[in-house]
């Protein structure tokens, strides 16, 4: 059975207006009631310090920085911005080096484009029903990438960054 959608608040941030409105679209046919289309970082982090936004979808190029800007912003800013908020971007490329670009930087999931509406709700409802808990350590700040292992009888772990600390405890 698919979430219920309609009370989450979406904020949509591309520079290319006509893909904005394509993401939209899907959006509301998969029954957000709530989304919010900007073309600029500045404009995303107004918004997102004013009012409560549930999930970004925002473009990821390596020209244009408006994911990463945003995405590093949600993520260390001091202020009332929830640093969990899911962020899914859009990237031009399925390059692994794109993808994991995008990783780094902080996202819950990554789209190559063309997206299309299967992808985009299958990866939105796997952000919703499987959270994932977000750590910070010096060079990271994001969802939780590690596997999880038993730390008792497994021996060192070279993924495992001693610094690395959960943003929020887990339920």
């Amino acid at each position: 059975m698919a979430p219920s959608f309609d009370q989450l608040n979406v904020l949509v941030v591309h520079n290319n207006e006509p893909m904005r409105a394509i993401i939209s679209d899907m959006l509301e046919a998969f029954g957000f009631d709530n989304v919010t289309e900007v073309a600029r970082t500045s404009t995303a982090f107004e918004i997102l310090a004013r009012h409560q936004v549930d999930l970004i979808v925002a473009q990821y190029e390596n020209d244009a920085p408006v994911g990463l800007q945003l995405t590093t912003m949600v993520r260390t800013a001091e202020d009332n911005l929830d640093p969990d908020l899911p962020i899914i971007f859009i990237t031009l490329s399925a390059e692994d080096d794109a993808v994991q670009k995008a990783f780094r930087c902080g996202a819950n999931a990554a789209i190559a484009s063309p997206i299309n509406a299967k992808e985009l709700f299958s990866t939105i409802y796997a952000l919703f029903e499987r959270e994932k808990p977000q750590v910070k350590s010096s060079h990271y700040v994001g969802p939780d990438r590690r596997k999880a292992i038993n730390r008792e009888t497994h021996h060192q772990d070279r993924r495992y960054a001693q610094d690395m600390v959960p943003l929020r405890k887990s339920a």
